[in-house]
């Protein structure tokens, strides 16, 4: 057993827990589960991956560095390096999605002629570090039994990562909805339902998903045990492992290639923000640049980052968490920073209604708060308070102590005045409401929580702050 007090972050899997003590993320692995686990990090594949960053670097916990509520633990500690953020599957724009996905086919048609498998195959196995998807659920590599030619994890990985991918294609669902649960994601039976008719009608459809959902509803009315697939011999079960792992990715690939061409008002918006003048642009990127190159913040969070044009400018000093409610914006971030090298991990998500707590008793999936709290040197907050202040309704005293909470020092924020065309055509005639939004008013309320460093006024009428935490 885990002792309770070793904080539990996932306890799902028979075969080890994996416990967050005093900063560290250490994987206790059961006695039944431990020879095959350490052979399995012996494996130069799984080696390999690890010195590459594909696969979450492990350690073994020597006897006199295991945490003292492990010590009559029957098994073994390893210690896995920290990503710098977790974001969560719900919170990836689908090209994260599908690039998870590919992350792991390669792993698991690398680990197939070394004889191992993956038992599980969701997103919750992966995480960000940046920009590249690494995989992190190591006791998910077990042993493959000579001539199995089904892949155990394949349904799995069909509900969590192609059929959220297609219904973002086919139906325009958000990734939030169809993965806020991660391990179940969405089944062929839902997918069906509201994909109607098209399912039996459209190319590549009825084989995915039309199929799959009248196979499973005959099977849920037939009962009985699924029979295990064996071939002839091994490499014939290698052989047609090899080809469902192919169409698989192809499957992948074809839901990305059509995400491609499509975009969004705000992803257009940096072409098309008419509100700012050269000038006032100029002047915005200067103020930026000059505040983080003073600042030098290891690690930012950009709220409302649209297509992250000022999280490179502070990537030039650090780690970036890019935060942005759409994801045809989230995807033009991730893509850059991929093409890049960019030390920027791009986020979907509304500062105003962040991703809760989820899981079981709510502790399986840390909170976007409870994630960002303390974890910043700087957080900026450009073009983004007065759609909080008007759209979400957050008054500017709540997210001012919000941010107040995720910062260790500084913030940039830009003051939208009420007469700015944009805050008009937010409020449709109820700027009275917003008293707040008034400067005087939203000065004194920012100096709450923060010290004013330096402040420009823009061409436009917007103004810039840079401010550092008050002291407790």
């Amino acid at each position: 057993m885990i002792p309770a007090a070793a904080s539990p972050r996932s306890f799902r899997d028979p075969d080890a827990t994996l416990v967050e003590h005093e900063g560290r993320l250490v994987r206790a692995v059961r006695g039944h589960a431990l020879a095959d686990f350490r052979r399995m990090l012996e494996d130069p594949v799984v080696c390999r991956w690890m010195d590459e960053g594909r696969i979450v670097r492990t350690r073994p916990v020597p006897r006199v560095e295991t945490p003292p509520q492990f010590a009559g633990f029957d098994g073994e500690c390893f210690e896995h390096e920290r990503i710098p953020f977790v974001g969560q599957p719900a919170e990836w724009a689908p090209e994260m999605l599908a690039a998870a996905g590919r992350l792991t086919l390669g792993l698991a048609r690398a680990l197939l002629p070394r004889g191992w498998q993956l038992k599980d195959a969701t997103p919750a196995n992966v995480l960000f570090r940046n920009a590249e998807p690494v995989f992190v659920d190591l006791p998910s590599i077990i042993p493959r039994e000579p001539g199995t030619c089904l892949w155990i994890a394949r349904h799995q990985f069909e509900t969590t990562f192609l059929l959220p991918l297609i219904a973002s294609v086919e139906a325009g669902l958000p990734i939030a909805w169809t993965l806020s649960n991660p391990v179940a994601g969405l089944s062929h039976e839902t997918l069906a339902g509201i994909l109607g008719a098209r399912r039996w009608l459209k190319p590549g459809l009825w084989r995915t998903v039309a199929l799959p959902a009248a196979l499973a509803a005959n099977a849920a009315a037939r009962g009985g045990p699924a029979r295990a697939m064996s071939a002839a011999n091994e490499d014939q079960a290698r052989f047609i492992l090899e080809r469902s792992f192919a169409g698989l990715g192809r499957q992948l690939d074809r839901c990305v290639a059509t995400l491609a061409a499509r975009s969004s008002h705000w992803h257009r918006y940096t072409a098309t923000r008419a509100h700012y003048g050269d000038s006032d642009l100029e002047a915005k990127r200067r103020f930026v640049a000059e505040a983080i190159a003073a600042t030098r913040p290891r690690r930012t969070l950009d709220i409302g980052a649209n297509t992250g044009e000022f999280s490179e400018i502070a990537a030039s000093q650090g780690e970036v968490v890019a935060l942005d409610i759409d994801e045809r914006s989230v995807a033009a971030i991730w893509d850059r920073a991929r093409e890049g090298g960019l030390p920027v991990l791009p986020l979907v998500g509304n500062f105003g209604r962040p991703t809760p707590a989820l899981g079981w008793r709510n502790r399986e999936l840390e909170s976007l708060l409870s994630r960002a709290a303390g974890s910043f040197d700087l957080v900026l907050m450009l073009a983004v308070v007065h759609h909080l202040r008007v759209t979400e309704g957050v008054p500017m005293a709540e997210q001012f102590d919000a941010v107040a909470a995720i910062t260790r020092r500084h913030l940039l924020v830009e003051f939208v005045p009420v007469g700015d065309p944009m805050f008009a055509a937010l409020a449709r005639g109820r700027e009275p409401l917003y008293g707040d939004c008034q400067r005087p008013a939203f000065e004194a309320t920012l100096q709450v929580h923060f010290e004013v460093e330096r402040a420009q006024e823009l061409p436009n009428g917007r103004v810039l702050y840079l401010v550092r935490k008050r002291l407790a």
